[in-house]
């Protein structure tokens, strides 16, 4: 493969859990990143901290409300499968938390070419786990994404704030990898950092602006999990078609394995794609070399914001390809980092992936946790690289 130069990315594509974006978004020109190096990862994408226990109330809830409704309201939520398999709905209402948020510039719309502005925010049941948790508060392994359309004037307001958070972090979140947020670690749910952060979410997202719902599901005691999503329309939700699954609005994922051993599966895979022969340990050790480039390749595209879209990669593939690439380019020594569908981005910011969970097969996470551990996708980090380049061509 053929070495890949650096990109100082003008635009980006940015994912569901998984865009192009105008380099001055909310309509200025000119600028610059300036002295200070301009937004870095942490400055776009948030991770909350998990809250000391019993403290569960300082993340946000479903029914925190703001000018444009409650984040997620009880009715909506009613018509989502139950994410947790023999949950009581209206305790996994009550539990489930907002553990981390972003900024989309532009989010693939219902046209070819067509941006739209967006915060998003990823939901967890949190709770207190006991002594098999070590005391701590931790999350069940499910979650709900919820995406917030902005028009032009309400995405400039989020711009500038998140100018302003960045003045506040200074040098604290420059050339930091994506992780739980450093200003928030430090100062805790309730400092002014995250402060900010919960009241810039309450000010721009709620009902009145919700358009679409994600969930994972889980079951059969942490191995089966199934992905679907929503469009809201006109207030209710209808089922949206997964990408390359033919017309299908479910998809599994199962993994019986272990981090030393994988057993995972794609319940379907989508038709033509090599990627699933990175999830079952010995498919991986067994191939040739010529399918196991095709299956590399086929997650550094998933992972790379330029190569693929939420309107063109399948739910399961893009939560589970981060940590199969990584454990199949370990196990036979593979460097991809100079292949032609490698991401690459400016040398500011780091993309290493540092979360918690490393590579165990069963963290299907892209932004959140997996029991008290951070977990995250390559994608994730790629994504918000690309936006805050974006975002730093001007600061309004």
């Amino acid at each position: 493969m053929a070495p890949r130069p650096v990109l100082l990315l003008s635009f980006a594509i940015v994912l569901s859990a998984c865009g192009g974006i105008t380099p001055n978004p909310d309509g200025g020109t000119g600028g610059g990143v300036g002295n200070d190096g301009g937004l870095d990862l942490n400055d776009v994408s948030f991770l909350f901290p998990l809250p000391a226990p019993g403290a569960e109330a300082q993340l946000l809830g479903l029914d925190d409300t703001g000018p444009r409704g409650a984040l997620l309201p009880r009715a909506l939520f009613d018509g989502l499968p139950v994410i947790v398999e023999g949950a009581d709905a209206g305790a996994l209402y009550a539990r489930s938390r907002v553990v981390s948020a972003r900024v989309d510039p532009c989010f693939p719309g219902a046209t070819p070419g067509a941006c739209v502005k967006q915060v998003r925010l990823v939901v967890q049941p949190v709770l207190f786990g006991g002594a098999d948790a070590g005391f701590v508060e931790t999350t069940e392994d499910a979650t709900i994404h919820l995406f917030y359309e902005l028009d032009d004037a309400a995405f400039a307001d989020v711009h500038r704030a998140l100018w302003a958070l960045k003045d506040r972090a200074g040098d604290a979140t420059a050339s930091q990898p994506l992780d739980v947020h450093p200003v928030m670690r430090a100062e805790g749910l309730s400092g002014p950092y995250a402060s900010q952060v919960k009241d810039l979410v309450r000010q721009h997202c709620g009902a009145q602006n919700l358009t679409r719902v994600a969930f994972m599901s889980v079951a059969s005691f942490g191995r089966a999990w199934r992905f679907g999503a929503f469009n809201v329309v006109g207030g209710a939700l209808v089922a949206d078609e997964i990408p390359r699954l033919n017309g299908l609005t479910a998809q599994n994922v199962q993994e019986f394995g272990s981090p030393e051993f994988r057993n995972g599966s794609l319940l379907p895979a989508p038709p033509g794609d090599d990627l699933d022969v990175l999830l079952s340990e010995s498919a991986m050790r067994l191939a040739d070399e010529r399918t196991l480039t095709r299956a590399l390749t086929s997650a550094l595209r998933i992972e790379h914001p330029e190569r693929e879209s939420p309107k063109t990669i399948d739910c399961g593939s893009c939560h589970v390809a981060s940590r199969a690439r990584r454990h199949a380019e370990a196990y036979r020594a593979v460097d991809t980092s100079h292949w032609d569908d490698a991401f690459h981005a400016a040398p500011r910011f780091d993309l290493r992936r540092v979360d918690g969970a490393g590579d165990d097969p069963s963290a299907l996470r892209a932004f959140g946790y997996f029991g008290p551990r951070s977990a995250l996708s390559q994608r994730t980090i790629n994504e918000s690289a690309a936006v805050a380049e974006a975002l730093s061509a001007r600061r309004p």
